[in-house]
């Protein structure tokens, strides 16, 4: 009686009450009941300046920006932990793009920065800025220029000994 509607992202009140209004068309006030039987997981990807990047779906509640970093290993030493990129695309639409602090969220300095990430979120650790600095220097001073430190000494030389 009643067309398709879609669910995805959607309460089960704002199904239930475009149901109605769909069911109204036929039916006079109709008793709507939603029954959810199951739900699809939530695939959260952490990649970057972490120790396990991947994909990591679970079923219930959203990760916290904290959680899904656990979940990946945690930072490397390298991690640029200041300037966090959380990647979020809403209904195909274009991504948008969110910066927030690991270290705010994980000493409690920020407790909002610790945010709740939706499905399909992209949280990118970037490297930091010493990291980037090291990188640049072996990928093109190092591997041209071997730099070789040397250093001389005697041990006990004669000329020094009065005897």
């Amino acid at each position: 009686m009643a067309n398709d509607i879609p669910a995805y992202g959607r309460t089960v009140q704002a199904v239930r009450e475009n149901l109605k209004i769909e069911y109204e068309k036929e039916l006079s006030n109709p008793n709507i009941s939603i029954i959810m039987r199951s739900f699809a997981p939530n695939r959260i990807y952490v990649t970057g300046e972490v120790n396990s990047p991947g994909e990591f779906v679970t079923a219930g509640p959203s990760l916290t920006l904290l959680q899904a970093i656990s979940r990946a290993g945690g930072v490397k030493n390298s991690a640029g932990i200041d300037n966090i990129i959380i990647i979020r695309h809403k209904n195909g639409e274009y991504p948008t793009a969110y910066a927030t602090n690991y270290e705010d969220a994980r000493t409690g300095a920020a407790p909002a920065s610790d945010v709740r990430l939706a499905a399909y979120d992209v949280v990118f650790v970037p490297r930091s800025d010493i990291a980037n600095v090291h990188m640049y220097y072996q990928q093109y001073v190092q591997q041209f220029i071997s730099p070789s430190f040397g250093m001389s000494y005697q041990i006990n030389p004669q000329s020094s000994i009065n005897r």
